[in-house]
């Protein structure tokens, strides 16, 4: 008897697309983690350099590559909402959504995956990413950009966690103020595990990391993965301020009240990273 022959499933040109939160959690984690250590071997001057950042170029395409990251990206901010939030509370408790006729406000996104404010009729929006996936969004990596000032509201949801190193996270803080006119508002999004699981910044710490920088906290939320922001750019100049009655800053530099210091110096635990903002 004559086995029926089985078709093969075609090998799709694309990785198909991602519907776990968790394994788009581990997708974007090694990315960064690939792309972190991309950047240090490009930097130093080992004699196996190519060697080594060819078989990091190797693992990224095993993992499905940038394509893969987006897709987990897009996965990751499908659970929350960064933009419905940024409108409800331009629009609502903040009352600052342009009446009839009024120019409409002046928006940076940073980190843009999808055109859900470019959409926003009273926004006139700026969408840039480093590896854009819509025509409507530049491709364009922020620190490129020169600041002028002149927005009224700059929005970044899950990218300052992106930025490697400590210095460069507090660089693209500061330059989110440098673009933003006096009184603006920066909506800053980052998942809640930067905060409550770094070995190096706590609440507390990061709170004063912002209001050193010159931004005040207008509101925020948390969810069980993630933690919002909304801040206003100050006319004050960065400054030491006391939260809590006590001197807070990150692990690497200045002094910590004894609430901040709390589990930083215990057994590294799971899920611990290393999560900070300094200059």
């Amino acid at each position: 008897m004559k086995r029926k022959a089985t078709k093969r499933k075609p090998i799709p040109l694309v990785p198909p697309a991602i519907r776990s939160r968790k394994k788009a959690r581990q997708i974007v984690t090694t990315f960064h983690k690939l792309e972190k250590e991309a950047d240090e071997v490009s930097s130093s001057t080992a004699p196996d350099k190519q060697a080594r950042l060819e078989r990091l170029e190797r693992e990224l395409d095993e993992m499905g590559g940038r394509q893969a990251y987006q897709s987990a990206s897009l996965l990751s901010v499908s659970f929350h909402n960064t933009s419905k939030w940024v409108t409800k509370q331009l629009a609502g408790k903040m009352g600052l959504r342009p009446a009839n006729g009024e120019p409409p406000l002046r928006v940076l996104e940073v980190g843009a995956i999808n055109t859900r404010l470019l959409d926003v009729p009273w926004l006139d929006v700026r969408a840039i990413d480093l590896k854009s996936q819509h025509p409507r969004i530049e491709e364009r990596d922020f620190f490129s950009l020169e600041p002028a000032g002149e927005y009224d509201v700059v929005s970044s949801s899950m990218v300052i966690n992106c930025v490697p190193t400590a210095k460069g996270r507090h660089e693209m803080l500061v330059g989110y103020r440098s673009h933003l006119r006096n009184g603006g508002h920066l909506f800053l999004v980052l998942p809640l595990l930067c905060l409550t699981k770094s070995t190096r910044t706590t609440r507390e710490s990061f709170l004063e990391t912002l209001s050193r920088i010159g931004f005040m906290v207008v509101a925020k939320k948390e969810t069980p993965k993630v933690a919002f922001f909304c801040l206003r750019n100050t006319r004050l100049e960065a400054r030491d301020v006391q939260v809590g009655g006590s001197s807070l800053a990150t692990k690497e530099g200045g002094t910590r009240g004894a609430g901040a210091a709390k589990g930083t110096s215990r057994k590294r635990n799971r899920g611990a990273n290393d999560f900070a903002v300094s200059p």
